[in-house]
């Protein structure tokens, strides 16, 4: 079930993975103007739908099942380690809490805490989710199109699904065309919602970026690695400088 038009959207998307027997009470926090909703109920949805979807932030259940939430944040966490994950509890409970934020979730909630704290928290969690965006909201060479307010990517017309990480990566090197940026440039640039980042995961998410690329295009990615330097995106038919 989604809420609003996440293949093209302007308003931020919320993956939301909760069981089928959810509280009404959750589906009235997500009905906001600010942001839109995808709603599913199993890990294995929530997982397919984070790549599909590409979201802004993840709200899981510790209900969920098929895997369940542990599983999931470990998988989470190996495709992205930029999404913002809240956790979603029936109350709070310390032992319960710790480890889900030692899991990999950035923060949590639980659904005996305020109606209008629990919203605020989202619309919070969203705006720090959501990375300032560049002057440029069309980035188009000819090649490579970059729409940054659907967050949509295409190489020579075919499009190219991309997680938020892999999307704002691409975006700082086609911006920076023929640019060689070393790691500590790319985390400054394409981690804006984590600054401390660690340089040394840089060659991990470009590893994914490249495999998005091939898996959709058929073709090498134009994405090299300059060893001992760094990285740059060069568009197809360009030499090297």
């Amino acid at each position: 079930m989604t809420h609003g038009t996440p293949g093209r959207r302007a308003l931020p998307l919320l993956l939301v993975a909760t069981p089928p027997d959810a509280p009404p009470e959750i589906l009235q926090q997500l009905q906001d103007e600010h942001f839109t909703y995808h709603l599913v109920h199993t890990g294995r949805d929530a997982l397919r739908d984070l790549y599909k979807y590409r979201p802004d932030l993840m709200l899981l259940s510790l209900r969920v099942r098929d895997p369940g939430p542990w599983e999931v944040l470990q998988q989470v966490r190996a495709l992205s380690e930029d999404l913002r994950v809240m956790a979603l509890d029936r109350s709070y409970r310390e032992r319960i809490a710790l480890r889900a934020l030692r899991a990999g979730a950035d923060d949590l909630l639980w659904l005996d805490m305020p109606r209008p704290l629990a919203k605020a928290l989202i619309l919070a969690r969203l705006r720090r989710a959501r990375p300032a965006e560049p002057t440029h909201q069309l980035l188009n060479d000819g090649c490579l199109s970059l729409d940054v307010a659907t967050r949509e990517a295409s190489l020579d017309g075919t499009f190219v699904p991309l997680t938020p990480l892999e999307f704002d990566l691409l975006f700082a090197l086609a911006y920076n065309a023929g640019q060689v940026l070393s790691p500590q440039q790319l985390i400054d640039r394409a981690w804006r919602t984590r600054p401390d980042g660690d340089p040394s995961k840089v060659k991990y998410t470009v590893l994914r970026l490249r495999r998005s690329i091939e898996r959709a295009t058929g073709r090498p990615a134009p994405v090299e690695t300059v060893r001992g330097v760094g990285y740059r995106y060069l568009p197809p038919g360009r030499t090297r400088p």
